[in-house]
């Protein structure tokens, strides 16, 4: 999350990793479909319900904006797991299958304990301070 930066030997400064750009295109996408959704939901549209399917397109839309601001396997790898994890959410919230969050909360455990196991495989290490 954080890169480490040492411009002198006693300086140190940490800055978030990411590109502003893309965080602001997330953002901004994120409150106009937010504000067209409500808006549809007051004129009788689309249903409250169907509001939750938001959520998946957001985490898809920075999948996808991850892939355009740094195409690399990192990211390509990064914006796959997005993927998956907003097809999840579609077949959670329509119940597909008859999956309900509380029948595979588990199955977003184990996710989550391969993903820190491949981070600690695969991420770049981070050498040891010598003690000055």
């Amino acid at each position: 999350m954080f890169d480490y930066v040492r411009p002198t030997p006693h300086v140190h400064i940490f800055r978030l990793r990411g590109y502003r750009a893309v965080r602001r295109v997330v953002t901004g996408a994120a409150l106009i479909l937010l504000g067209i959704g409500y808006l549809l939901r007051q004129q009788g549209l689309v249903s409250t319900n169907d509001l939750w399917l938001i959520a998946p397109l957001l985490i898809a839309l920075s999948g996808v904006a991850r892939l355009v601001a740094a195409p690399s396997w990192g990211s390509a790898v990064r914006a796959g797991l997005r993927f998956a994890v907003a097809a999840y959410l579609v077949v959670v919230i329509e119940h597909v299958g008859g999956w309900t969050i509380g029948a595979t909360w588990p199955v977003l455990l184990i996710a989550a304990g391969l993903s820190q196991v491949g981070y600690a495989f695969f991420s770049r290490r981070l050498r040891e301070e010598p003690n000055w």
